[in-house]
């Protein structure tokens, strides 16, 4: 876990990022029940040559996710952003990039280029449980900076709706199983190593509060966040599936932070539109947090590892089209075996 005292100071700012546009990655195929790669956005990933890191934001549908990329990719209001809209109906499908990635440096002095990914919004109402997970599974698998957008604060529902996370963790390995041995699929049994090797993979954790309001007193978000995902006393199933919710977000997430954010507008009608709202009329609280949130994630970025090796651009093209043909022949998708095929490749294209 780290604590966001000294983000602003943990690494330099980054440059201001070129203007961009939005570049579909992911899409479902309804009518050959496969997911596709966009070939635009991965010949983007592709262009970055060097170490590249990638920025996520993830979270239920309709609740500002893509409001928070914009920012991060400095898009200037009445121009083309991530989509946003002031109705139920998710803009988002499926998982896009920007087009333009924004040059970064680490705290070590480290240049690298950061991808900002923005997701379908999870439970939308269109959705399978199952297509959810495979587009949180697939975030996380991606990004080496995962940020989980709600609204209001952490309480059971808010830690429910994370059973994502337990889910998750049957829809992803370290390793492929052996042939003939060990189950392999969406359902397979993981054995306890194989679970406690995932966090090693795991991307730092952002959980972002939207229109928080409570005092948290004397305590920090930090300690707001550890103290709701402790242990429920008692016992039964019920008390059990709780426990394992937070197991699963503590395992998976060992590098966590929580960032609250206050309510942007008091006015309904700014809040269904909020892209189109001057920074201007926004409340001085919410300017504030959200230079200080954009700050923070930022500091919190590095570049992408599988290891102890820095993915390229063209990497983690491959590392995407790897865990995507896995989950379209029902297989799950298994980090260290993907990226043994990506390398592998990467030889021969340079033998050649």
């Amino acid at each position: 876990m780290f604590s966001s005292k000294s983000a602003s100071a943990s690494a330099p700012a980054p440059a201001a990022p070129p203007a961009g546009r939005a570049l579909h990655l992911l899409s479902y195929d309804d009518a050959a029940k496969k997911f596709t790669l966009g070939e635009d956005a991965l010949a983007c990933l592709r262009g970055v040559r060097g170490p590249v890191g990638v920025l996520a934001v993830c979270g239920r549908a309709r609740q500002g996710k893509s409001f928070i990329l914009n920012q991060l990719a400095s898009v200037a209001r009445g121009r083309d952003g991530f989509a946003v809209g002031p109705t139920v109906r998710p803009c988002t499908k499926g998982l896009w990039i920007w087009s333009e990635p924004v040059p970064c440096v680490t705290a070590e002095g480290e240049r690298y280029s950061l991808v900002l990914l923005d997701t379908e919004g999870v439970d939308a109402y269109d959705q399978t449980g199952q297509y959810s997970t495979q587009i949180f599974s697939l975030a996380v698998l991606l990004s080496s900076l995962f940020c989980y957008n709600q609204m209001g604060g952490i309480d059971e529902a808010a830690l429910d709706r994370l059973s994502l996370v337990t889910e998750m963790t049957d829809h992803i390995r370290v390793r492929a199983a052996m042939e003939g041995g060990e189950k392999s699929g969406p359902g397979a049994r993981r054995s306890a190593a194989d679970a406690s090797d995932l966090a090693r993979f795991s991307p730092s954790f952002v959980w972002l509060l939207r229109d928080f309001y409570l005092d948290l007193a004397d305590g920090t978000a930090a300690d707001y966040l550890e103290s709701a995902l402790r242990h429920v006393p008692g016992d039964g199933p019920g008390v059990a599936a709780k426990n394992a919710i937070r197991d699963s977000i503590r395992g998976l997430f060992p590098e966590r932070e929580c960032f609250p954010l206050v309510r942007p507008v008091n006015d309904e009608a700014q809040l269904r539109d909020l892209s189109s709202v001057p920074r201007a009329d926004l409340r001085p609280e919410f300017r504030r947090g959200l230079d200080d949130l954009v700050s923070l994630l930022f500091s919190r970025c590095r570049p992408k590892t599988v290891g102890r090796d820095v993915l390229n651009g063209p990497a983690l093209a491959g590392m995407a089209k790897q865990y995507v043909d896995a989950i379209n022949d029902g297989a799950v998708p298994a980090i260290a075996t993907a990226w043994q095929s990506v390398a592998e490749a990467e030889c021969r294209a340079a033998a050649e």
